[in-house]
């Protein structure tokens, strides 16, 4: 995916100080962010719909918590890395916490992604252990992206004239659709 394509935004909100590595329960937030069981459950039921169909067992177990550790490591993996690199720790990142219920804050669960998709481990543990690495991308994209952006994942599709935005998951069709209409692939 070219890199003008992924753009982050910091999952953040109200979580307690001791949710900084541990996270607090991800169903329990949900309700809490999105206004209760009854307007959660038909969104989680889309989700693990869409999952299915793609042969993924979605898992509504485990914490969330704030994202920023893992997006410093995606700014740093795709500032010295590259974009595939990028995109190989997000998508690690995304089966850990949609599929095998682990926190996207825990530390461990952040090497162990970035591990599996080939990055530096020095260069991770460096950017672990500096609060401040790599906070000036992020804070570049998030005023320049983030606004009205309300859930993730949020992607951006752009040929560099047009946007076409499109948050939560989505089918593959939609993908398609969308990059039908920006030039980028042919009619399928």
């Amino acid at each position: 995916m070219p890199p003008e394509m992924w753009r982050r935004g910091v999952a953040s909100g109200e979580f307690p100080p001791d949710a900084e590595t541990v996270g607090i329960n991800k169903l329990d937030y949900y309700h809490s962010k999105f206004g209760g069981p009854a307007r959660v459950a038909p969104m989680v039921e889309r989700l693990a719909g869409i999952m299915r169909s793609l042969d993924v067992e979605y898992n509504m177990d485990g914490n969330t918590g704030p994202t920023l550790d893992g997006h410093r490591i995606a700014a740093y993996a795709e500032r010295a890395e590259g974009p595939d690199k990028q995109n190989a720790f997000m998508e690690e990142i995304f089966k850990s916490y949609f599929t095998t219920a682990e926190a996207p804050c825990d530390p461990t669960v952040l090497r162990a992604a970035a591990r599996r998709a080939g990055l530096d481990m020095d260069e991770v543990e460096r950017v672990l252990a500096s609060p401040t690495a790599e906070l000036g991308e992020i804070d570049e994209q998030l005023q320049r992206f983030a606004r009205g952006v309300s859930g993730v994942p949020y992607f951006i599709l752009s040929d560099g004239k047009r946007r076409i935005r499109m948050s939560g998951a989505q089918p593959p069709e939609q993908f398609l659709d969308a990059l039908e209409q920006l030039g980028a692939i042919e009619d399928a």
